[in-house]
């Protein structure tokens, strides 16, 4: 059984979770288990079957393919446990609020621009998100069609990369855009609190409800949660950030597609929990 190979493994007040799918490596399928002491990885043992350890280099092996996948969504993972799904919900209470933006008399030449500008970061932010949305359920589909079927098969490396990409380039184009455009939303709340006396009671109705959803303790706490997770974005790339916006998106798409493609997990902290000896 592998509860008596796991025994030996284990050390004190350690838990250990056998990850629900195996792992391919050149024909042969390891089963992984990691163990955790406070909530930390505190070391990994490699199964060739339940009665058998897998060699240092097959277990090696297998962490580094297991790394690999980590890594597809490793900013998504990230952006989960600070965001959450608020994201989504922001999105849908902009879309509800952001018609006053289009008023082309109502903020004066001086304001003009800048208002356009956050206008067009608030529709590349509802639009990323809709389709991170979407990739974000693809990505679920694809862990339970694993946890299913108990493996990784090959197609799923492909669709889990396919998948990765399409989430960051996503992602990549909706921070740069709130990024540039922090100015801008204080800008307008600034504008709004001086002129708002001035300004006819149906249009200032609206331009509250829109100064609100981006406000410092709804959308734009969002957006700063976002933007903070820029450096997680350009990891390993080499980004030109003095480029106009739409060109270094594309840099950004090209450089990641390439990255991801040819990833190498780096395996020298890993490999000191592994016990396969």
């Amino acid at each position: 059984m592998a509860g008596k190979m796991l025994k030996p493994q284990k050390k004190l007040l350690e838990q250990d979770h056998v990850l629900p799918y195996k792992i391919d490596v050149e024909g042969y399928l390891f089963q992984v288990v990691i163990f955790t002491k406070l909530g930390k990885i505190s070391g990994i043992t490699v199964l060739r079957s339940e009665d058998e350890l897998a060699s240092k280099e097959e277990a090696l092996a297998v962490v580094q393919k297991l790394q690999k996948y980590n890594f597809y969504f490793e900013y998504l993972t990230k952006r989960t446990s600070i965001v959450k799904e608020r994201d989504s919900t922001v999105a849908e209470r902009i879309e509800q609020a952001q018609l006053i933006l289009n008023n082309n008399i109502l903020f004066g030449e001086k304001l003009q621009p800048e208002i356009d500008q956050l206008s067009l970061a608030l529709e590349v932010y509802k639009q990323q998100q809709h389709k991170m949305d979407i990739y974000q359920e693809d990505i679920a589909l694809l862990n339970e069609k694993i946890k299913e079927q108990g493996l990784i098969k090959e197609e799923d490396w492909k669709s889990a990369e396919d998948l990765s990409i399409a989430f960051m380039i996503a992602a990549y184009a909706q921070t740069i855009y709130l990024e540039a455009t922090r100015d801008n939303r204080a800008a307008l709340a600034k504008w709004f609190h001086q002129n708002q006396k001035q300004i006819p009671a149906e249009e200032r109705k609206a331009l509250a409800k829109m100064i609100n959803v981006l406000s410092d303790t709804n959308g734009g706490l969002v957006f700063d949660q976002i933007i903070s997770l820029l450096p997680l974005l350009e990891d390993g790339l080499l980004i030109d950030k003095s480029n106009p916006l739409p060109k270094r998106a594309q840099e950004f798409n090209m450089e990641y597609e390439a990255h991801c493609r040819f990833y190498k997990p780096n395996t020298n902290k890993i490999s000191e929990l592994i016990r396969n000896e």
